[in-house]
């Protein structure tokens, strides 16, 4: 006899966070080897041959190619080994991020339908996941952890998000402190010439660990607002 598991508030954790975790860091996995095998290939693959160039002077010169690019006009290395995983791990941020929102969404749509909240998360301001969270906090009563160290970082991930999608990936003014403290931190996020951002090998992994985090904080939280024991709403990434 199969057992499936009702779709509730208490079960939020167990039943959409922790299956949904278990897609999105195979995703992450796929994302780095993809990354990582690219590399490998341009190492393995690029193809160089003399030149000759019978103008006045005639001279000879060695030049590199790979996927059409020639390194007379590009610089291969930096294009193979940082910018292009760093585009594919860009796009993979996106994702975690739309991720992170949607499953914070979700949670405040399982509070308004099993407590009938006449307020819905679109009756409130703001967007995004500040906007679930007010709703959380001020709709729903419950403690978002607003002052954990996980949410500063979730913050800072998002500033990053935001510098990638809205801000040719460059910093705003207003976050170079911020974003300066945050790449310290984190170890793989790095700037190029061009102060466009570079993700590096390891974020994404990071960013999946902190929203796990955060979201175990969430589950706590509802366990107590909820007066359920640990065993009973348990569940765990």
């Amino acid at each position: 006899m199969s057992f499936i598991l009702q779709r509730a508030v208490r079960n939020w954790y167990l039943h959409d966070v922790s299956f949904s975790a278990v897609l999105i860091e195979s995703f992450v996995d796929g994302v780095e080897k993809q990354a990582a095998e690219s590399i490998v290939e341009y190492e393995q693959k690029q193809q160089t041959f003399e030149v000759v160039d019978d103008g006045l002077e005639e001279y000879a010169y060695l030049r590199t190619v790979h996927q059409g690019l020639d390194d007379t006009s590009y610089n291969l290395e930096l294009i193979f080994h940082e910018y292009f995983p760093s585009l594919q791990r860009s796009s993979a941020l996106i994702t975690l991020c739309s991720y992170f929102e949607h499953e914070l969404d979700k949670l405040c749509l399982l509070y308004q339908s099993e407590k009938a909240f006449r307020l819905g998360l679109s009756d409130l301001k703001g967007k995004a996941i500040d906007r679930s969270a007010a709703y959380l906090e001020k709709v729903v009563g419950l403690n978002v952890c607003r002052t954990s160290q996980e949410w500063i970082e979730i913050k800072n991930i998002q500033m990053v998000r935001n510098a990638l999608v809205h801000n040719g990936r460059r910093v705003r003014a207003e976050d170079e402190r911020a974003f300066v403290q945050f790449a310290n931190k984190v170890n793989s996020l790095s700037r190029d010439d061009a102060a466009e951002i570079v993700v590096g090998s390891g974020f994404l992994s990071y960013v999946v660990q902190t929203y796990g985090r955060y979201f175990k904080l969430l589950h706590d939280s509802i366990l107590e607002k909820e007066n359920i024991s640990s065993v009973d709403g348990a569940g765990g990434l």
